[in-house]
């Protein structure tokens, strides 16, 4: 009986370790495979590794709009050349990955805020960038800027787009060398998907952009009748970023062996034309470099004593985003930073303060025009409906009257602003030849929905005191329901401001999205913030004033 337990327990031995096997030789082979591909693992692991492998998690930020290198597929999941490039940082960690969609604006923020632990995700070299973020060398990639635009607008030199509209990407790193070197006229946009509609709507004369994204657009369906035709320029090598102070502990040099890696084993060669990416010649020079051996068949390029690569490995300077020079701040600008923290250097710089003022006077300028459009269209409303309900005019007006009240109060505004302006104005644009302005646009859109707000809540105020003097004029009865309204009106006028800030999808400037540009290269966002917040409240203050008078005029 003994015997039989004996063998019970050595067979249910048995079974235990053929189960734990598998894993037991996972677990060697990752370890291996962090030995044979990355140093990490051979010096002390610390910073936001150690957390990192901590959680069995590593957060990756990639882009979305950018095919091949980032993009949906039809499940909605992130797939491309650099989601494949995180999933092998996962693979070479031993731990799960988790792709975190960044656009070409936010991704160094996301970074700093500790978002996301690593960005793979198109990023250009520049010393802008470099000072938001570490830069990892080696780059895995270069590209330049092309210009893509209609075969009937074919240009022979960069220099030819002087004052004239030209699309680009927010966030981009040479879209303030592009308007300080050729003088060409910004018509910046959130994303590719709304550059590549502006572009079509004949709202610029061509899309300044990465020559790898452009050259694969320009192949796609529906993009025949568009070409590259100059030469690309301000060629630059891509960096993973890792956060600031990250680049010389764990992480950075996780990062930085898996990148060599990649270049001598050729697997960005492989991925390379796996997504139908065109050769190019940095990879092979990358790959030839990273693979020599001297005569003892050593390799060129491996970490020296001093733990740092041969500085001939790492090819690719890091490029200025900028045409000027270095700024020469006031002495009080340089006491304000050290005393209290607040950096204002951006407002010395000439393009940044260019930016800056523009955003600022644009987001006057639309408050000002919607405010007053708000209460003329909410009170030419109010007047229709008031006809028609006395039956003058009833058929003609009162129906489009309520659906215009309707449609303008249940659609968000940024719908509106997509509709007007992609919409609408290509229609006019294609059959009368009409192209509407973008201040246009957002002045009516925002006129018409606060409007139509404006027009639900002095209607009935306005019945009401009607039926309390039915003998009062129409001039009397609306200004008593704006005196007793005044405090929702104010709401509605406030609103109007705020919503401001959506104008930059449809490329117009406004004070937020400039900051917001300003941040991405390298303006410190808690002063900028700070100043931004001190704005809004300083106008919003000076509207409820201005209603005030308005009040106090109309009164009497």
């Amino acid at each position: 009986m003994a015997s039989v337990d004996v063998r019970c327990r050595a067979v249910w031995l048995i079974a235990v370790l053929l189960l734990c096997l598998p894993q037991w030789s996972s677990a060697i082979g990752t370890s291996s495979k962090l030995d044979d591909h990355a140093t990490v693992m051979a010096y002390e692991v610390d910073g936001r590794l150690a957390h990192v492998l901590e959680r069995g998690l590593l957060i990756v930020g990639v882009k979305t709009d950018y095919p091949p290198w980032g993009m949906l597929d039809d499940q909605g999941a992130i797939v491309g050349l650099e989601a494949d490039l995180a999933h092998d940082l996962g693979r070479r960690l031993g731990i799960a990955v988790q792709l975190a969609p960044v656009t070409t604006a936010n991704r160094q923020q996301r970074l700093e805020q500790g978002h996301v632990d690593i960005v793979i995700a198109t990023l250009g070299a520049t010393l802008e960038r470099h000072a938001i973020s570490d830069l990892i060398q080696p780059y895995y990639y270069t590209s330049g800027v092309h210009l893509l635009a209609h075969n009937d607008l074919l240009f022979t030199d960069w220099g030819e787009l002087r004052g004239r509209p030209v699309c680009l990407t927010e966030g981009s790193y040479y879209n303030r060398a592009l308007s300080e070197r050729f003088l060409i006229v910004p018509v910046a946009f959130s994303g590719v998907r709304d550059t590549q509609l502006a572009l079509r709507d004949g709202r610029c004369v061509g899309w300044a952009y990465d020559d790898t994204v452009l050259a694969q657009t320009v192949s796609e369906d529906g993009w025949k009748d568009y070409s590259l035709s100059l030469s690309p320029i301000l060629q630059t090598p891509w960096a993973i970023a890792v956060r600031k102070g990250e680049g010389d502990r764990s992480l950075g040099r996780f990062v930085s062996d898996s990148v060599a890696d990649w270049h001598r084993s050729g697997y960005l060669l492989e991925r390379q034309r796996h997504w139908g990416l065109p050769g190019t010649r940095f990879l092979n020079e990358q790959h030839m470099r990273w693979r020599a051996v001297d005569s003892a068949g050593e390799l060129l390029c491996q970490r020296q004593a001093d733990g740092y690569f041969p500085q001939d490995c790492l090819r690719g300077e890091l490029l200025a985003g900028s045409t000027s020079q270095a700024l020469t701040l006031p002495p009080w600008v340089m006491q304000l930073k050290v005393s209290v923290g607040l950096d204002l250097g951006a407002l010395f710089d000439p393009y940044y303060r260019s930016r800056l003022l523009t955003g600022v006077w644009l987001t006057l300028a639309i408050s000002v025009v919607s405010v007053v459009g708000a209460l003329l269209t909410g009170v030419v409303l109010v007047v229709a409906e008031h006809r028609a309900r006395r039956g003058v005019w009833l058929w003609c007006i009162r129906a489009p009257s309520r659906m215009l009240v309707a449609c303008a109060r249940m659609t968000p505004p940024i719908l509106q602003l997509y509709i007007v302006f992609f919409g609408l104005s290509s229609l006019l644009s294609n059959y009368l030849g009409i192209t509407l302005s973008s201040f246009v646009v957002a002045s009516v859109v925002f006129s018409v929905y606060a409007g139509a707000s404006n027009a639900a809540i002095l209607l009935p105020a306005l019945i009401r005191s009607q039926q309390a003097d039915p003998q009062a004029s129409l001039s009397t009865l609306l200004i008593r329901a704006v005196e007793q309204t005044y405090e929702s009106l104010v709401s509605i006028m406030v609103n109007i401001v705020k919503a401001a800030g959506m104008a930059s999808t449809i490329a117009l400037p406004e004070v937020i999205s400039a900051v917001n540009g300003i941040i991405s290269e390298g303006g410190d966002a808690t002063s900028l913030m700070t100043l931004l917040l001190v704005f809004y409240f300083s106008f919003v203050l000076v509207v409820m004033a201005l209603l005030n008078l308005l009040k106090r005029w109309v009164a009497p």
